[in-house]
C-alpha cells in the first residue's frame, strides 16, 4: 500500500534517494508504507483553514504591496516547512490547481499569496485569506518588488489584460497602490495569524 508524505520542497532530492516517487497528478510524494521515510516524515493529511474569508478581495487581480515594516513576516517564514507545505498544497488543491485571478490552469507551479486586512487604528495586520496565484499574477501583486527584479512591461500588459484596463486606468491603479503602501510604511504592524494558529498550527 502506498502513502502520501508531507515533504518540504527543500528535501525533494533526499526523499527521492530513499525511493519516494512524485505523483504528477496530485503533486505529492509517495512511497510504500513500510519505507523508512514514513518514520521520518508525516503522512499527508487534509486540513481546513478555520475562519478564512475566501471572498475577501474577491478574485480580482490588484497590486497589494506589503509595508516595509512587515517585510519577511508571513506564514512561510513564521511556520515550519512541513506546516507551510500542508497549507499551500491545501490552497492549490481546493481550486484544482488553477490561478484564482486569471483563471488559467496547467501551471507547473502556483504560489500561495496572503491577503491581509490593515486596521490603522489598532495597527493590526490580519491574515484573512490565502489565494492561489500563477507566477505572473503573483508578480503583479507584489508590483514594487517585481519592478526591480522582473520584466515590468510584461506585468503591466498582464494587469491591463486581466482587468480590461486602459493605459490611464493602469497608471491610476499603480499610483493608488503606491500611495497606500507609503502610508502603511509609517506604521509598525502587529500580525494576526489566528486563522492559521486556530487551525492547529504553531508559530515556530
Amino acid at each position: 500500500m502506498i502513502v502520501y508524505l508531507n515533504i518540504p520542497y527543500k528535501d525533494r532530492k533526499i526523499v527521492k534517494n530513499y525511493g519516494a516517487l512524485w505523483d504528477a497528478k496530485f503533486k505529492k510524494w509517495y512511497c510504500e508504507e513500510d519505507n523508512e521515510l514514513c518514520s521520518l516524515y508525516n503522512i499527508y493529511k487534509e486540513i481546513e483553514i478555520l475562519g478564512e474569508d475566501r471572498n475577501f478581495g474577491s478574485n480580482k487581480l490588484f497590486i497589494d504591496m506589503i509595508p516595509k515594516t512587515s517585510y519577511f513576516k508571513n506564514v512561510r517564514s513564521l511556520f515550519n516547512d512541513c506546516d507551510w507545505n500542508l497549507i499551500r498544497h491545501h490552497i492549490y488543491e481546493r481550486v484544482n490547481h488553477k490561478c484564482e485571478c486569471c483563471g488559467k490552469k496547467k501551471f507547473k507551479y502556483l504560489d500561495a499569496h496572503e491577503r491581509w486586512e490593515f486596521n490603522e487604528e489598532t495597527k493590526k495586520q490580519k491574515l484573512i485569506r490565502i489565494i492561489a496565484l500563477c507566477k505572473l499574477c503573483h508578480a503583479a501583486t507584489h508590483y514594487g518588488h517585481s519592478k526591480r527584479t522582473k520584466n515590468i512591461d510584461k506585468i503591466n500588459i498582464h494587469i491591463k489584460k486581466i482587468n480590461n484596463f486602459s493605459d490611464e486606468e493602469l497608471q491610476n491603479h499603480i499610483n493608488d497602490a503606491y500611495k497606500t503602501w507609503k502610508e502603511r510604511n509609517k506604521i509598525k504592524w502587529e500580525l494576526d495569524l489566528s486563522i492559521i494558529t486556530n487551525s492547529g498550527f504553531e508559530i515556530k
